[in-house]
């Protein structure tokens, strides 16, 4: 008589006997062969059983697929006695003997990545348990109690301070100690290419290996990382599931498990050891022991990458804040490119610079300079912040912030000008707390106009900066300002959108360098 048996060698493990004429196979109540199993379709597949014994099956339009010897069955084929296919994730035997067909040495076990996190609070609940009833010291299983110390040293390991890539080695090593195996290593997925990369740890046997250090089936770990499950591969050498995988071979390996490091919903690496001699080295006992390790360690790794992510956020965000307005931040994390890519933009710049400074520094201590421009330029440097305005530079006493780059504004030159009236009111302000020094006299001159705005400098120092004549043309303004005065160009007054704050004076016509024409500029009236 025909018959499939579904999860063959498994706790639930199920033979159908099959009649003469068709079986759907499926999840579906319908189905003659009903497996509740997600990854099967409610009518997966189709075994049409000939009088003789003769069999095929077909897929009929399953999402997951139907595969018999690891090919997927794209029409009718024939099956042989004792041959294994699978549909979706569910294994299934087809015999024609008169006996259940136990799961040959080369089946997999497996176990979802979901119980593995549960595996040390189980061993955990198993000790509590036992102090409760009075007994004394738990008397565990030895196996049980065995992994329960194996545990806890893993945990312990990874929760005390130190560099990570140590703390995974030292894991490693201790996989080492407690299972008969030849390699162990804990391969990542890169996040960029979504591929299995070199392995971040390993440790081998370096006799052993021959010329192949570092060769891993790529078929067991995308079978695990694919499966979400944790897989047992009991003689790799002659499993049809990797009958193609020419790293098994070429490693010679013969026993594998293989864990994924699953700290949330996505798989990130496996955990991953093999025997390169015996079949059949490890039990399930030791897939249960690695599961979760590769629990343990996935969330150390992933509270590692988080707290590299987090260190790399806050240098950026410290570095963002000594250019940029704190509101304009968060645009500027979600979206770095704003700071990295060059762009063409109309800007408001504001040159200001202390009149007579290098008179007055003649005349004092260079520490004394020094206290001065820390007292100083904290000052007006937040007004620009306040007003929104992007710091470009300091250049000696001298500052530079511009209004426009990297965002633009309506309002970006009365935001400037608003700025200069507040810098030459907060200096009269600041004048009075330095009681110890010559007061404080700045002059400040505004442009606008069109400039090129992004990272500018080498591979190793880059600073945000703007390029164009709107910004020379500002500085060159400023040099035309007096002590306490506020220069400003024709394009800026043309850009405020009404009349200007406070009263104006001018036009008033200078040749500049770089210029033929004279410039007109004019000048705010801001004490009145």
């Amino acid at each position: 008589m025909a018959r499939v048996i579904a999860n063959p060698g498994n706790r639930d493990e199920r033979v159908h006997e099959l009649e003469s004429g068709r079986a759907l196979i499926g999840r579906g109540r319908d189905c003659d062969i009903r497996v509740n199993n997600k990854s099967l379709s409610r009518q997966h597949a189709r075994i049409v059983v000939e009088s003789s014994g003769r069999a095929t099956i077909e897929d009929i339009g399953s999402k997951n697929g139907t595969f018999v010897d690891g090919d997927r069955v794209e029409g009718p084929r024939e099956l042989d006695d004792g041959q294994h296919f699978s549909c979706g994730d569910v294994v299934f035997v087809y015999s024609i003997a008169e006996y259940s067909v136990p799961a040959p040495d080369s089946m997999i076990q497996e176990i979802s990545a979901e119980a593995t996190r549960v595996l040390v609070s189980d061993l955990l609940s198993q000790a509590q348990n036992r102090r409760s009833s009075g007994l004394g010291r738990p008397k565990l299983p030895k196996s049980a109690e065995g992994r329960l110390q194996v545990l806890l040293e893993v945990a312990r390991l990874l929760s005390s301070p130190g560099d990570l890539d140590k703390q995974l080695a030292k894991i490693l090593d201790l996989v080492f100690s407690i299972l008969d195996i030849d390699r162990v290593a804990l391969i990542m997925i890169d996040e960029a290419s979504g591929e299995f990369g070199d392995p971040i740890v390993e440790s081998r046997r370096e006799a052993t290996l021959g010329d192949v250090p570092g060769t891993y089936s790529r078929n067991i770990l995308n079978y695990v990382r694919e499966r979400s499950v944790a897989a047992l591969f009991s003689d790799a050498a002659v499993d049809p599931r990797l009958a193609g995988a020419q790293s098994v071979h070429l490693a010679s390996v013969r026993s594998s498990i293989c864990a994924p490091l699953k700290p949330h919903d996505e798989i990130i690496g496996v955990l991953y050891v093999d025997n390169l001699t015996l079949p059949a080295a490890f039990t399930s006992e030791d897939l249960e022991l690695l599961s979760a390790f590769a629990a343990q360690a996935a969330i150390a790794i992933e509270n590692s990458r988080l707290y590299q992510r987090l260190q790399d956020e806050a240098i950026q965000r410290s570095n963002l804040l000594r250019f940029f307005p704190p509101t304009a931040i968060a645009q500027l994390m979600e979206h770095p490119k704003l700071t990295v890519d060059a762009i063409d933009t109309e800007v408001t710049a504001l040159f200001c610079d202390i009149s007579g400074f290098t008179e007055m520094s003649a005349q004092m201590a260079p520490t004394d300079v020094v206290g001065v421009l820390n007292r100083y330029f904290p000052v007006i440097t937040e007004i620009v912040f306040e007003h929104e305005g992007t710091l470009e530079k300091y250049i000696g006493d001298a500052l530079l912030a511009v209004w426009g780059a990297p965002f633009r504004r309506v309002d970006d030159a009365k935001r400037a000008v608003l700025a200069a009236i507040q810098m030459q009111e907060a200096i009269t302000r600041l004048n009075l707390e330095l009681t110890n020094f010559p007061p404080l006299q700045i002059h400040i001159g505004l442009n606008t106009g069109r400039v090129a705005a992004g990272n500018i400098g080498s591979e190793h120092y880059l600073q945000y900066a703007t390029i164009g004549d709107a910004t020379n043309l500002a500085s060159r303004i400023c040099g035309l300002a007096g002590a306490e005065e506020i220069a400003v160009g024709v394009s800026t007054l043309e850009r405020l959108g009404g009349p200007p704050p406070c009263p104006v004076d001018g036009p008033h016509f200078h040749k500049v360098k770089g210029r033929e024409d004279p410039v007109a500029i004019y000048k705010l009236r801001w004490q009145e």
